[in-house]
């Protein structure tokens, strides 16, 4: 079962964690119940163990996120504007940098644009086509390539340099 939970990235916040609460969180009437979240095995436990409460997991930075959004199975939740763009940017020669793209979206919006990514190729493949970004895509998350340098992998793909 998904837990009922949102994220937020906030490198600051030193609130109690959900393993340190646990004991206490049928006397808690607020929610979402807020707690620092360092995605561990114990505090994974201790969410799925409360799948009526809301909860707030207050994460460090975006590959934080991520991985939580990935290991509790929570849906990607992107505004069809940043995947159209994200779309634009990487099939357009012509369109704007890539790389700005990816810098404003995570530093004034809180969007990853891996989600993007993830979103265009799904996108594509439920559409039966297999995109020129669905064979690299492996490589960027598992070869440890920066997000910022589809565009040039893409361009290299398909031999239109600029």
């Amino acid at each position: 079962m998904t837990p009922n939970c949102e994220i937020k990235i906030e490198r600051d916040y030193e609130g109690p964690s959900i393993v340190e609460i646990e004991s206490i969180i049928d006397n808690i009437t607020e929610e979402p119940i807020k707690v620092a979240w360092g995605n561990t095995r114990d505090e994974i436990n201790a969410l799925h163990r409360f799948p009526k409460r809301q909860f707030l997991l207050h994460v460090q930075d975006f590959p934080a996120r991520d991985r939580t959004t990935s290991v509790l199975g929570l849906p990607l939740r992107l505004e069809s504007t940043v995947v159209e763009r994200s779309k634009l940017l990487l099939t357009d020669l012509k369109a704007a940098d890539w790389r700005t793209f990816c810098k404003e979206q995570e530093s004034q919006h809180g969007v990853s644009t891996k989600y993007a990514l993830l979103k265009l190729v799904a996108d594509a493949l439920r559409k039966g086509k297999t995109p020129a970004l669905a064979e690299i895509v492996g490589h960027l998350f598992l070869s440890g390539i920066d997000i910022k340098d589809v565009d040039i992998l893409l361009r290299l793909k398909s031999g239109a340099i600029r």
